[in-house]
Order: structure tokens, then C-alpha cells, then sequence
């Protein structure tokens, strides 16, 4: 989108239109979603948690970077922010509620960034795509209904040396393990990228390539930086599609109920994630108004 008052154009996707994060949401608890997407936005006085204004912020920042080296862009540079400046913009068109909490992460960003382009500086990948939305049609036998699923994924490379394309994930964290690698290889983001590109791509599909950035551990250090595969999850791949239509259906069959009256999902990691549900106490007293 671009400002009025700027003809440089900031790289910013928000969500896909029917991607995963929404029917993660249901599957985490239905009266979650009920209460996220069928009342009216809400501006909360409290900001987005530090890992997830952190880890937009840096992803900004890497799309600008991927696009500068686009065809596209070429001999028009400067109609695109710099990685450094979009984490400005990024931060400036944010709620004024919560733009002193970003503008307070952004030289931190920008020197993470500083040192990501230095440590691949020789990479070789070509860059076909950023933020790219993918799209496909999920057949409901059972109801003979389609559902619209996508996702949009932060980059397509093609490798210089095999020519098979990959999906690219940017993923920040305070401490990569290989644990962190298996929560991601199960997780239905990656297992949707799986299926997609095996459908788009056939022999030339590489597979799903996380591109780790772990934060420094003390204030002004060196970031770490990997680049990894995903555990194999076949089965996984091969049945994600009943996942999508699970969740699917049960959008379906809710929708016509008030969304306080969704079934809760009344667990520890759904009601605390990172912090605080915003909805708690819209289960505890009832009250949503």
C-alpha cells in the first residue's frame, strides 16, 4: 500500500484471505475466532507482545531486501523504501497507541538486519517472489463444498545449483534448537507449504527452507543466523487437507450463533499465548459489548 504523503511503496501483505493462522485460530478455540473476526476491531490499549512487533519488524525489513534484488525493481530503487526505512514506516503507520512500542524496537531491528546482510552477503539463491499469496481449492466430499485456502509465503528462491524451488519461512527467535525445528515441521503453516508446492511444483519442488535469525542474547550483541530443512512429515502432508475442512466446518456450523456462544476451548496454551487471551474475561463474566 502507499501513503498520500509518500510515493515510496511500503511491502505490506497482512494476512492471506483464507491462510492457516485463521483456522489455527478456530482449531485453538472456537469462540476465539468467533470473537477475533465476527466483531468489530477493537484497537487494545496494550500493544502486540515484543516477539511478534519483533519479529514483523524484521520480516519488513528481509521483504525489502529480497525485493531490491527482484527484476522488478530494477532501475526504480527508489520508488521502494529501503529495509532500513521500512522498519520506520512500518513502525510510524502503526496505532498511535502502540507506535512508541515499535519506534522503541526499531534500532535493535535494524542492527539485526545489519548483521543478516552482512553474514549472507555472497548468497546465491534467485529470488522469484516476495510475499507471495498461494491459493488453492480444498473439496469437502462429505458436504460437497470448496473452501478457499491460502497462504501468503515470505519468499520463493530457486537454487543456483539444482534449479528446484523452495518456500522460504523467516523465523525469529530468542533460542533456536532442534526442538524448535520439529514444533515447526508439524506445525499446518509448513505442512500447507508441503502440499502446495508438491501440487505447484511436482519434480522441481525443493521443499520448505526455515531462514532462522536468533536474536542476540544480551543488548548490542551478535545475532546467530541458519538456514534449515523441516523435519519429513508425510503422513502429515498427506492428510493436512481433513485439517483445513475439520476447521473449516466448524466455521460452518457456528456461524450463525452469537460469538460469546462458540464453544471455549478452556486450556492453558489457548488461553495464554505469550500473554493473556484478550478475550478472558469474555469467559469468565460473559460480557462482550
Amino acid at each position: 500500500r502507499r501513503s498520500m504523503t509518500d510515493k515510496k511503496h511500503l511491502i505490506d501483505p497482512g494476512p492471506s484471505r483464507k491462510g492457516w493462522h485463521r483456522l489455527q485460530k478456530v482449531l485453538r478455540c472456537p469462540r476465539l475466532y468467533a470473537l477475533a473476526y465476527n466483531k468489530e476491531k477493537v484497537i487494545s490499549a496494550t500493544a502486540p507482545a515484543e516477539p511478534l512487533v519483533m519479529g514483523s519488524a524484521l520480516h519488513i525489513a528481509l521483504a525489502h531486501h529480497y525485493a531490491l534484488t527482484q527484476d522488478e525493481w530494477k532501475g526504480r530503487e527508489d520508488e521502494l523504501y529501503s529495509p532500513e526505512d521500512a522498519v520506520d514506516e512500518l513502525a510510524r503507520r502503526q496505532h498511535k497507541q502502540h507506535r512508541k512500542t515499535w519506534q522503541e524496537y526499531s534500532d535493535k531491528i535494524k542492527s539485526v538486519y545489519f548483521q543478516y546482510k552482512t553474514h549472507w552477503a555472497m548468497e546465491r539463491w534467485d529470488t522469484k517472489a516476495i510475499e507471495h499469496e498461494l491459493c488453492v481449492n480444498i473439496f469437502d466430499d462429505e458436504r460437497n463444498e470448496t473452501y478457499l485456502y491460502t497462504q501468503r509465503v515470505d519468499a520463493i528462491w530457486i537454487h543456483p545449483a539444482t534449479q528446484k524451488v523452495w518456500f522460504i519461512d523467516h523465523k525469529t527467535t530468542k533460542r533456536f534448537t532442534s526442538r524448535t525445528v520439529s514444533g515447526y515441521s508439524m506445525s499446518g503453516q509448513f505442512l500447507g507449504y508441503q502440499m502446495i508446492g508438491q501440487e505447484m511444483f511436482g519434480d522441481d519442488w525443493g521443499g520448505v527452507l526455515l531462514n532462522i535469525i536468533e536474536w542476540p542474547k544480551e543488548e548490542g550483541g551478535q545475532a546467530s543466523f541458519d538456514r534449515v530443512n523441516l523435519d519429513p512429515a508425510p503422513y502429515s502432508v498427506e492428510h493436512f487437507k481433513k485439517t483445513i475442512i475439520h476447521g473449516e466446518r466448524i466455521i460452518r456450523d457456528n456461524a450463525n450463533i452469537e460469538p460469546a456462544l462458540w464453544p471455549g476451548a478452556h486450556h492453558e496454551s489457548a488461553c495464554w499465548h505469550f500473554r493473556r487471551c484478550p478475550h478472558y474475561e469474555t469467559c469468565q463474566w460473559g460480557d462482550y459489548t
